[in-house]
């Protein structure tokens, strides 16, 4: 089996980050134009803004901390050569993962509801971390 099986999931994470800038951008964009927001925002992200856009900004941040593990583990498991099947299910299991957390974010934000999808992709990335030690050990 090749470890290039790897880079599909990656890419799809870094498509939902990509698309999590895009809606920030519009979002930003859109405020702009309604003066719900002022410009001076932008300088450091504080101020009065709709619930709307601190929610997208928020979800866009949240694709530079944890995800930041899955990226470092594919790319080690990739440069170690110690690609396995369980390797796989683990990185769809944690990319679908990420894609429920956001779009649960981004729609009715039912806080049980993210964070049983945030505890699924974290205790997959740890398992899934142990083993890779494990492996290389």
């Amino acid at each position: 089996m090749e470890s290039t099986q790897l880079i599909f999931p990656f890419i799809f994470m870094m498509i939902l980050t990509l698309f999590l800038y895009f809606k920030n951008y519009f979002a930003l964009l859109n405020a702009f134009k309604n003066k719900s927001i002022k410009y001076s925002y932008i300088k450091i992200y504080k101020g009065d803004v709709p619930e709307y856009i601190e929610v997208i900004r928020q979800t866009l941040k949240n694709q530079f901390e944890l995800p930041i593990f899955f990226y470092f583990l594919v790319l080690f498991i990739i440069l170690f050569d110690k690609f396995t099947q369980l390797d796989l299910i683990f990185a769809w299991i944690f990319v679908i993962s990420r894609y429920l957390h956001c779009y649960i974010r981004l729609t009715s934000n039912y806080i049980r509801s993210r964070a049983k999808f945030f505890r699924l992709g974290f205790v997959t990335l740890v398992i899934w971390w142990i083993i890779f030690l494990f492996k290389i050990i």
